[in-house]
């Protein structure tokens, strides 16, 4: 009983209910303005829905001769459950662990079972945001395709519900642990991020592992795989076996389908009974002296003398505050690097298990002309600095405190300099992976390796401005734990939304270019001429607006 009025708690301070429902009473103006994001969101992130609604559609087809069409909805869940796992831990870390309602629960007369569960409720609705726009679009294409009944939709409602169960147990499990045992040492920060990277590159490599095909066999191997009558799909589930038993529930019908659902419900619920049962033993232990400051070492007059003899520029003192800010925030610093991070040790993972990826991933670099991989690596780059919330939550995270930047003696313009700056350098961070990636995985010349990593600074440019400008207008300062400044923060969504819309444009600018010259060089002048002077134009809108909107900020 306790843990449902906490349940309800937590709902209306993590989704803002009573404040939605205050608009739409009171403000129905701002209330709609709200929709009007969320439908701007939609619509700016829609290619890739599109994009990817047609890849399912094309691998029914190549499947439908095969007899195994329902490895589309297999490879789905994996799909899915596995970005839930991964993106998780970040979350459960920062909703767990870093919410700055636990001074006022803990002391409370609340079992540790009551606060997990209640918070292992909020991630749980958040991961269906993640599981939509992946397992959705699988569901309907077999179910249109298969002119499927009642019944189907029904079990694929229920199916729905149930795919980021399993896999968010299973990431908040391995954070009780992490958080249990590193909180025994004075460094535990430093530990935990550690360990955190550690954590998902373990998870990536058992994952590529064992999917991988055994080398030197590959043929055989396929061959038995296609004579199988589920072979198939028992290849797309071996990285994460419950989706089998979902993706029968909707296929095999009749009392097969019932009790492949009540196995994959008797795993999620046994998921969430093991998490709050450990959790009821060391969520405590992992929390307590989490808040604990240590003493800060006393200066002595040399030391002082000699941190304050030299000056730095202002952009340039503006970037170390937010260099310091981001290190002693975990929660920025998660959610700042844990994407990016994660994308790169997906493509490095081939560079030690060897097999078909790296034939894959080295036909993808000699592909011609030369402008598609070198100008597809720079995106990468670029699309990584959409992942990392650098920009986008520049104003949002300095919070009520936005007024220590209006009275500093720095412009507002040289302001903008340093969070530009800032953000470029979070998003350079990537490069001397991408070219490790580049020369060893894909055995780029070095002019290539270059060429691609100076064209990812310059794509780089206008995601980063364009996010910058979205939270200068509308930043969000009104939160109260660090991890809402970011997740609860419209404005990341809204800066994916334009750096998505921005990439596209670049892209179909580009292919014109070569459709109509059949030349290399138009391209790169068409798609980085393109983004350098997208970037100068967002650039020199900040320039202009910043000093009023730092008036009217810090009023």
């Amino acid at each position: 009983m306790m843990m449902l009025k906490l349940i309800g708690l937590q709902l209306k301070v993590n989704f803002n209910l009573s404040a939605l429902k205050w608009y739409f009473k009171h403000d129905f103006k701002r209330f709609a303005g709200l929709l009007g994001l969320v439908v701007l969101v939609i619509v700016g992130i829609s290619p890739i829905f599109f994009l990817y609604l047609m890849l399912v559609e094309a691998s029914y087809d190549i499947l439908l001769p095969l007899g195994q069409t329902e490895v589309v909805l297999a490879s789905a869940l994996v799909l899915a459950s596995l970005l839930v796992l991964l993106f998780g831990l970040a979350f459960v870390m920062s909703v767990f662990y870093f919410s700055r309602d636990l001074s006022l629960l803990v002391p409370l007369p609340l079992q540790p079972r009551d606060i997990l569960g209640s918070k292992f409720l909020v991630v749980l609705l958040y991961d269906y945001l993640t599981v939509t726009p992946f397992f959705l679009p699988a569901l309907w294409v077999y179910g249109v395709n298969t002119g499927a009944g009642v019944l189907y939709w029904v079990l694929g409602g229920i199916v729905f519900l149930l795919v980021p169960v399993i896999p968010l147990a299973l990431a908040s499990l391995l954070i009780l642990v992490l958080m249990r045992f590193t909180n025994l040492s004075r460094r535990r920060d430093t530990l935990r991020l550690i360990g955190f990277f550690l954590l998902l590159a373990a998870l990536l490599a058992m994952n590529f592992f064992i999917s991988s095909i055994p080398l030197g066999e590959e043929a055989e191997f396929l061959e038995n795989i296609l004579l199988d009558e589920d072979g198939l799909i028992s290849l797309t589930t071996r990285a994460y076996p419950p989706a089998l038993y979902a993706a029968r529930a909707l296929t095999a019908g009749g009392r097969e389908s019932l009790l492949n659902l009540l196995s994959y419900l008797g795993i999620s619920a046994a998921g969430i009974i093991l998490v709050l049962f450990v959790g009821q033993g060391m969520f405590y232990q992992g929390l307590i002296g989490g808040a604990e400051i240590q003493r800060g070492r006393v200066l002595s007059r040399e030391d002082l003398a000699r941190k304050t003899a030299g000056t730095s520029s202002p952009e340039w003192a503006i970037v170390i505050r937010e260099i310091k800010i981001l290190i002693r925030t975990p929660i920025y610093l998660i959610n700042s690097l844990a994407t990016a991070a994660l994308v790169l040790i997906i493509l490095l993972i081939p560079m030690f298990t060897g097999g078909g990826q790296i034939s894959y991933y080295q036909g993808l670099a000699k592909m011609e002309p030369r402008v598609v991989p070198i100008l597809g690596a720079a995106g990468l780059i670029g699309l990584l600095s959409l992942f990392a919330p650098a920009a986008s939550s520049s104003f949002s995270r300095e919070g009520r405190l936005i007024w220590v930047s209006r009275v500093i003696p720095v412009a507002p313009q040289k302001q903008i300099r340093g969070k530009v700056l800032y953000a470029m350098l979070v998003s350079s961070l990537a490069l001397p992976v991408m070219a490790l990636i580049l020369v060893l995985l894909l055995n780029w010349s070095l002019m290539d390796t270059v060429l691609a990593l100076a064209a990812g600074l310059i794509l780089t440019f206008p995601a980063v401005t364009s996010n910058l400008l979205i939270d200068l207008l509308r930043p969000y300062l009104a939160w109260d734990s660090e991890q809402k400044a970011i997740k609860q923060n419209i404005n990341v969504l809204l800066g994916l939304a334009a750096g998505v819309g921005i990439y596209y444009l670049l892209f179909l600018a580009g292919k014109a270019a070569y459709g109509l010259t059949a030349a290399e060089r138009p391209v790169y002048l068409v798609v980085l001429g393109g983004a350098a002077l997208l970037g100068a134009v967002f650039y020199a809108a900040m320039l202009l607006l910043a000093p009023q909107r730092y008036r009217d900020l810090g009023g």
